[in-house]
């Protein structure tokens, strides 16, 4: 199946502010599950990472925000983050946040956008694409992994709450 066709268009305030409620929302969640945050103080810590990573909100430099939509129907469909990082040997896209709407998931949106950031960082004239992916979201992993993303180091954590492997 050909992915469908998508536009990038920048997010508007209304769409930015939705954005930055969801954003939040999904990044107290995921650190949360994973254990990093308790839940009473997720949102707090979301907030603050989400300030320092956007402290001009739309207008923060070298990110940019957009609104993904169907290209035929100019319905929305998801989201997209990217920023320019500057790395030592050449400047690298980010994506920091890639999400289709959950109501269009399974029908090749995610795929699109991928392609879509391909096209946008060689136009961009960056020499690689980076992003952080939760070890459990094993359809993003499945997906990154299709595109030829190759993992770059790996963070593990062992709760000690558990039986120690030595008495099992």
């Amino acid at each position: 199946m050909r992915p469908p066709a998508i536009t990038l268009d920048p997010m508007s305030e209304e769409e930015f502010a939705e954005f930055i409620r969801w954003v939040v929302r999904d990044h107290a969640l995921q650190q949360t599950r994973i254990g990093k945050w308790a839940p009473e103080d997720a949102l707090e810590y979301a907030k603050g990472e989400l300030m320092l990573a956007l402290p001009k909100g739309r207008e923060s430099q070298d990110s940019y925000l957009y609104a993904v939509r169907d290209a035929e129907t100019g319905e929305r469909v998801g989201s997209l983050w990217l920023m320019l990082r500057r790395r030592a040997r050449a400047p690298e896209t980010y994506i920091y946040n890639i999400v289709v709407d959950e109501a269009k998931r399974h029908r090749g949106y995610g795929r699109a956008m991928m392609r879509e950031t391909v096209r946008w960082a060689r136009e961009h004239g960056t020499a690689t694409i980076g992003l952080h992916v939760f070890g459990h979201n094993d359809v993003a992993r499945a997906l990154y992994t299709s595109f030829g993303f190759r993992e770059t180091n790996v963070l593990m954590q062992w709760d000690l709450d558990t039986e120690a492997p030595e008495t099992r």
